[in-house]
């Protein structure tokens, strides 16, 4: 598979994530794969990680419904061989309070068969909890 190949369909699963497009993102990915948002546990919303189809749709709804994704661009990306290191420039709003902010997130990803087989994301959760916090 090319760079160009994997950043294609990178670049796929996030506009599916900027629409919320739930199904949208799952195609991108193979049906055993590894999903990551690395947050401590008290983030219950944004502290994600599991393996396969049905759990990575339980948290990418929960996700979705919690966390609307105005825009997501990629700021610069290396890929050697089936891995790939993405760093994203995200405008961000929880749902739930209406607080948007922009941050940038780090997604360590690897592909099989054309798709994403492992997907691991670093990003500031002090921004995701305070996006979630009441405006006082």
């Amino acid at each position: 598979m090319t760079s160009e190949k994997m950043l294609q369909v990178i670049g796929e699963a996030y506009g599916a994530r900027v629409r919320g497009d739930v199904d949208g993102i799952l195609k991108s990915f193979t049906p055993d794969a590894k999903f990551k948002l690395n947050a401590s546990a008290p983030q219950k919303t944004v502290a994600v990680a599991t393996e396969g189809g049905g759990g990575m749709r339980t948290a990418l709804a929960s996700l979705v419904d919690e966390f609307e994704f105005d825009k997501m661009d990629i700021i610069d990306s290396v890929v050697e061989g089936s891995k790939a290191a993405i760093r994203t420039r995200i405008s961000v709003k929880s749902r739930s309070t209406g607080n948007v902010a922009v941050t940038e997130s780090l997604d360590l990803v690897e592909f099989r068969d054309g798709k994403l087989s492992s997907y691991t994301q670093f990003f500031d959760t002090a921004i995701a909890d305070r996006l979630r916090k009441a405006a006082s």
